[in-house]
């Protein structure tokens, strides 16, 4: 054994030394090859050149040039040699050195090219390496050009990486191009001509520089416009992104820039953000680099084409003269020059078409303005608004850029980027802050600063025109540049500047309001000279009031006393203004409201100045005097003046007087924390004897009391009070002036929400008004009070809850405007309950305006991000109303119901709404309410549990498959389902599907279920039994809003009689119900719905409550007193 093994060895070491002697034996190709190649290489000189080209016909000669390119690409062909990254690179070198020597060989070389990429897999780097090394070494982008034509098959590949590389390759080659036409323009244009030295100079020259044909670079630019519209969303934006960089490298022709802006305009519109984004970007692209001048001005391009257009008829009209005179000369017999006729003919010929050049020039330039103001803007001004924050970030460089080129409607943009300081993401916020500090400060396209008195105008101009909502975003804008120190403080000097003789009146108001909005000390002498002086009063400018009273209330002081006195000529000089009696202009209402504010602001006793002015106006209008009593005759205009100050004071003082008591309970709180500790031992035993709480009961006793009865009772704004009453019943038709009508009713909403009392009397007034007015702006008006009265007395205006829903359906679009953001404001802030009414916000969803549209949406979106998902638990009870709503069509109901649905996430809700769906089936026989209930299933996430929950209740919609509407939504069911089904699913989803056939087909599949007694067939439950609450709970017929159904959905099969039996009656509750047991506390059974002209039943009458409702800040005292 020891002898086999040492045997076995020896034979082993034999081997071995053949092997080592048999490797050492082999040539290394490899080796030998790169010295082949190089030597090739270096015989491509002009030296060795020379002897072969010496009178060479070029034929011979490109054939012979083309054996080199034979040898070498024979070597491409092994595998094992282009492992060498040498020998490589020598094969690219004398390629490329053939094609210069003789660029006839270039079909020669593309045709092997192809062949060879198709017979060896192993060749498609290295020859695309090769194409690359080509066109940067030697700029011979004709080999891509003709390979092209086997990539451009790929762009119907499945693959979208490889339509994006074929559209990348079009992109190489159509830059390529440009460079090499643009140098083959700068060699034509130098002065020491071509060089001519050396038998090859021609044909290097020529290999160099070999651009497209225009009927190719056409064809690829065709390309790329149909890749815009390809199906996958990276293809597109990759397409967009190529042609951005064709646009920053200038390799786009006039003719084809024309197309850009359509094109971009339109996947503005995309529904992926990334193409949005790209297309934006392409659009600031073709701005920075647009192909006119520096300015895209639309009126300095309107008066050049009308000038070249007046310039060229008049040359063609000259032609014509010239022309008949020559013919008049000729028949005349006269002697003509033909050969100065002929000149003057050429030149004026080439005139001619210079003039329709520049003419199509401006011409072309006005078109791509109008497609940027008119196509591209309103669609920006759009994004800004966008949930996506590359569309807004995207958006604000193009306006940003607009405006340094000067487009017109870019301003509107400016003005729409105002909104965006209110977003919180920091990226959103840094980027307007920057914009706008360029736009108003810097000049365009530069790190210099413009003058300040320029800024001083920019900042005018951009007020001037501005809405109420812009000013006040273009005040926080102002304060956050401020407190971030990028407003130059020359600029605020040269607004100072700007308030003085040789300025206007508005230009002074403005100046003041914009040092208002930067937050700027008043000058409290200029403010007197100018922004309350007496060109002011003769003017009647009431900007200038209206800036003054702004600044004032931005004046920050911790203590009124220590005000300076140079305060009081300016207090009475707004008190000049506010009984200025015989003013008719419309804009002294804001002037006033703002002069109020001012006075409240600034007056350490601010109730003396008014109760002045209400006493000027008073004896103004209503003389005591008996002789003149009957001759007294106020206008229109003037008594709207005083109800709109009644109303305003009366609603500051009350702010005033609680303010007040806040200040004294502060003062209380800290003396208490400020005493000893054997005082605080004290204390601790009054507030277990409940001293403290009965202090603090008392004062907001007192303050009740104060309010109620010292306020609106005996005080001069309450003798007021019967008047505006008057004055809104209008029971006798003689105030039927609309001013008086606004003035009246905003003053009595004003006085209802200092009083409860005041408040429940003259709600039915209110109310009554709301629906029988004719004006609209009344309806609106008294919407948006009703909002702060439902904060300030809830309990009071519950029972009316619903007569505010139905200002949804009113015909005017501020009414309903203003109820849908009232309401969402009242609902997301937990002061209504979200119940069955809200089915009436659904139907916002698709109003006639777009605004309230979007209002619905918004109001839905924010509903759906609370954790008990309120949507879910009124959603059952949303689609049966709809359903059942005689003036909504089909088409609206899709569109509600499937964006309703689309908050529904959790397998468990889609599971109970399946279920309380397919148990609506039997409650109904129209045909309709089984189309909507199966379009609603259909348009649900269904999982495998949700399926079969179908299958087992098969029986509940087995006759409604009858019908072919029916049977379709089912179909589309089941085909929705198995796009995006599991392993798992797909058993039930075949089942589901067979049964469905089957019914529909007449099949009976279970004879032994009698549908007669589905009806009373109690659901099951999917939520957990709720626990019982304490206390007693609200009938329903004492709530206001219709409650959504319960999860567990049983009394839908239950008759009515039965349902009312089952509860028990208990007392009405003193509040509005949050929302926070939605799932617990929702209920089958129908509300009562209350008539137009009275409160649902269970409720009291108002004006007939045993005690009136204390404000929201007195309830816990309300509570400890009863």
């Amino acid at each position: 054994m020891q002898i086999r093994n040492v045997q076995v060895d020896e034979d082993k070491d034999i081997l071995q030394k053949k092997d080592k002697a048999s490797k050492a034996k082999q040539i290394n190709w490899g080796k030998h090859c790169e010295t082949g190649v190089k030597a090739l290489h270096e015989s491509l000189c002009d030296e060795t050149l020379a002897l072969w080209n010496m009178n060479t016909p070029e034929e011979v000669w490109s054939e012979f040039i083309a054996l080199y390119c034979t040898a070498i690409f024979q070597l491409l062909e092994s595998p094992g040699l282009l492992k060498s990254k040498l020998l490589k690179f020598l094969i690219y070198k004398c390629v490329g050195e053939c094609l210069v020597r003789a660029p006839r060989v270039l079909v020669t070389v593309s045709t092997s090219l192809l062949e060879l990429v198709f017979a060896h897999e192993h060749l498609a780097i290295p020859i695309a390496d090769l194409v690359q090394y080509l066109q940067s070494t030697h700029h011979s982008i004709k080999v891509a050009a003709d390979l092209i034509s086997i990539v451009l098959p790929l762009l119907d590949a499945e693959s979208y990486y490889l339509r994006n590389a074929v559209v990348t390759a079009v992109m190489h080659i159509l830059m390529a191009d440009f460079r090499a036409r643009d140098k083959s323009t700068t060699a034509a244009a130098d002065e020491d001509g071509p060089n001519d030295d050396g038998p090859t100079s021609s044909s290097t020259s020529s290999a160099q520089f070999r651009p497209l044909s225009r009927q190719r670079r056409d064809t690829l630019f065709g390309v790329l416009e149909d890749r815009v519209h390809d199906v996958n969303s990276f293809a597109r934006s990759h397409v967009l992104r190529c042609y951005r960089d064709l646009c920053e490298e200038g390799a786009v022709p006039l003719r084809h820039i024309q197309k850009l802006p359509n094109i971009a305009v339109e996947r503005m519109q995309d529904r992926t953000s990334s193409v949005r984004k790209y297309s934006i970007e392409l659009l600031c692209v073709l701005l920075e680099h647009n192909p006119y001048r520096e300015t895209l001005d639309r009126q300095y391009y309107e008066g050049q084409k009308n000038h070249l257009v007046a310039t060229f008829t008049a040359k063609k009209k000259a032609v014509m003269e010239d022309v008949e005179e020559q013919l008049n000369r000729r028949l005349s017999g006269l002697n003509v020059n033909e050969s100065q006729i002929a000149t003057n003919e050429e030149e004026r010929e080439v005139e001619l078409q210079k003039l329709e050049r520049l003419l199509l020039f401006h011409t072309h330039a006005l078109e791509f303005i109008d497609t940027l103001e008119n196509d591209a803007i309103p669609l920006l001004i759009q994004l800004l608004g966008s949930a996506a924050i590359t569309d807004v970030l995207e958006s604000i460089r193009f306006f940003h850029q607009a405006h340094a080129f000067r487009l017109h409607q870019a301003t509107q943009g400016i003005r729409a980027m105002l909104i965006l300081i209110w977003r919180t993401d920091p990226k959103i916020q840094e980027l307007v802050l920057k914009t706008f500090q360029s736009i108003l400060f810097y000049k365009p396209q530069t790190d210099l600063l413009v003058a300040p008195p320029q800024a001083a105008q920019t900042l005018l101009t951009l007020l001037d025109g501005c809405t109420v909502s812009d000013a006040t975003c273009l005040e926080q804008l102002l304060g956050v540049m401020k407190a971030k120190e990028l407003v130059p403080q020359r600029v605020i000097a040269a607004l100072w500047d700007l308030c003085g003789d040789n300025s206007s009146c508005n230009t002074i108001g403005h100046s003041i309001w914009l040092l208002s909005m930067l937050k700027t000390p008043p000058r409290l002498e200029v403010l007197l000279e100018h922004g309350l002086g007496a060109r002011v009063r003769e003017e009647h400018n009431w900007l200038c009031v209206r800036a003054t009273s702004h600044m004032l209330q931005n004046w920050n002081f911790k203590d009124k006393s220590l005000i300076p006195d140079g305060i009081e000529p300016l207090v009475v000089s707004l008190q000049t203004f506010l009984t200025m009696i015989d003013e008719t202009n419309l804009d002294w209402f804001d002037a006033a409201q703002q002069a109020i504010e001012a006075l409240f602001h600034v007056c350490q006793f601010p109730e003396q100045p008014c109760g002045d002015i209400v006493a000027t106006w008073s004896t103004a209008l209503f003389p005591t005097d008996e002789d003149d009593h009957d001759e007294a005759v106020c206008s229109a205009s003037e008594l709207s003046k005083f109800v709109f100050i009644l109303g305003h004071v009366a609603i500051r003082m009350a702010v005033y007087v609680e303010s007040l008591a806040s200040s004294v309970k502060e003062a209380r709180n800290k003396l208490q924390h400020d005493q000893s500790k054997a005082d605080k031992e004290q204390s601790s035993m009054e507030d277990e004897l409940g001293l403290h709480a009965e202090i603090e009961a008392e004062e907001d006793e007192f303050l009740h009391a104060l309010t109620q009865n010292d306020l609106v009772g005996r005080n001069l704004l309450g003798a007021y009070g019967p008047i505006l009453i008057r004055l809104v019943a209008n029971e006798d038709g003689i105030f039927d002036d609309e001013l008086i009508k606004e003035a009246s009713t905003v003053a009595l909403c004003k006085f209802m929400c200092i009083s409860a009392e005041f408040c429940e009397k003259n709600l039915p007034l209110i109310f009554t008004r709301l629906k029988e007015c004719q004006q609209p702006s009344v309806r609106s008006n008294i919407v948006v009070a009703l909002g702060d009265l439902s904060f300030r007395f809830p309990n009071l205006v519950e029972p009316w809850t619903s007569h505010i829903y139905a200002r949804l359906r009113d015909i005017n679009v501020n009414v309903r405007k203003n109820t849908i953001m009232v309401l969402t404001h009242l609902i997301l802030n937990d002061m209504v309950k979200v119940k069955g009414q809200v089915s009436e916000i659904a139907l916002s969803l698709v109003d006639e305006d777009k605004r309230i549209c979007e209002l619905a949406k918004l109001f839905f979106h924010e509903l759906s991000k609370r954790g008990n998902n309120p949507i879910y638990n009124m959603l059952p009870d949303t689609i049966g109303r709809l359903s059942t709503s005689a003036t909504l069509s089909k088409k609206s109901f899709q569109e509600i119901t499937k964006f309703l649905l689309g908050f529904i996430h959790k397998d468990k809700q889609t599971e109970s709404l399946v279920e309380k769906l397919c148990h609506r089936f039997v409650t109904t026989a129209e045909v309709a309410h089984w189309r909507d209930l199966a379009y609603c299933l259909a348009n649900l996430s269904l999982n495998d549990k949700s399926l079969k929950k179908l299958v087992e209740l098969r029986k509940l919609f087995k006759t409604c498959l009858v019908d072919d509407g029916v049977f379709e939504c089912f179909q589309q069911l089941v085909s929705k389902a198995k796009k995006f089904s599991k392993a798992e699913t797909k058993e039930t989803l075949d089942e589901l599907e067979h049964v469905i056939n089957a019914i529909h087909s007449g099949e009976n599949l279970d004879d032994n279920e009698n549908l007669l007694d589905l009806p009373h067939k109690k659901p099951e439950k999917v939520k957990t039994p709720r626990k019982a609450k304490k206390g007693k709970e609200s009938t329903r017929k004492q709530n206001v809003s219709v409650e959504t159904e319960n999860d567990e959905n049983a009394a839908d099969a239950m008759p009515k009689r039965l349902q009312r039996k089952a509860r028990k009656p208990t007392k009405a509750k003193e509040f509005i119900d949050s929302d926070d047991d939605d799932d617990e506390d929702n209920d089958d059974e129908e509300d009562d719905v209350a008539g137009d002209d009275e409160p649902p039943a269970g409720r009291s009458q108002p004006g007939k409550r045993k005690k009136a409702d204390a404000p929201r800040a007195k309830a816990t005292h309300s509570k400890k007193k009863k």
